[in-house]
């Protein structure tokens, strides 16, 4: 029970993050409605395997992100650095759930992580350190 509150925790601070950069950047994003963004479940298992998910799946026919509910339960992510693919850093709390859904969200009308991907990845991001920054992701 509690693990489930958790995930729900955790889905909600995604959707937040969604619509604050739905406001931000309106023509950047889809429509972000209760189904744009899932916890991973069998029943999405016919729209995207489970060795075709890392963290989170971007489903661009769709466009819905579905994320590991252990993601969205423990939030801890191993990432590499935008300028060097060498380099981890391990993310963790609820900043992990931040970057995973700047992260996905930039895939909306990007090609993998070429160019324009990495240029709307940190776009978003900034955008959402200097919210956190203010004590705008809290209210």
């Amino acid at each position: 029970m509690e693990q489930k509150m958790e995930i729900e925790n955790g889905l909600d601070i995604c959707v937040k993050v969604a619509n604050i950069l739905k406001e931000a950047f309106p023509n950047e994003l889809m429509k972000i409605d209760k189904n744009t963004i899932l916890p991973y479940s069998k029943q999405h298992s016919r729209l995207i395997p489970l060795n075709g998910i890392g963290y989170a799946k971007y489903i661009t026919k769709s466009h819905r992100i579905v994320i590991k509910q252990k993601i969205l339960s423990e939030r801890k992510l191993l990432r590499t650095k935008i300028q060097n693919q060498s380099d981890r850093v391990m993310l963790d709390g609820n900043f992990a759930l931040v970057e995973l859904m700047c992260h996905e969200l930039a895939h909306h009308r990007t090609t993998g992580h070429a160019k324009s991907f990495k240029i709307k990845y940190k776009k978003f991001l900034n955008h959402m350190v200097s919210i956190i920054f203010s004590g705008g992701l809290n209210q």
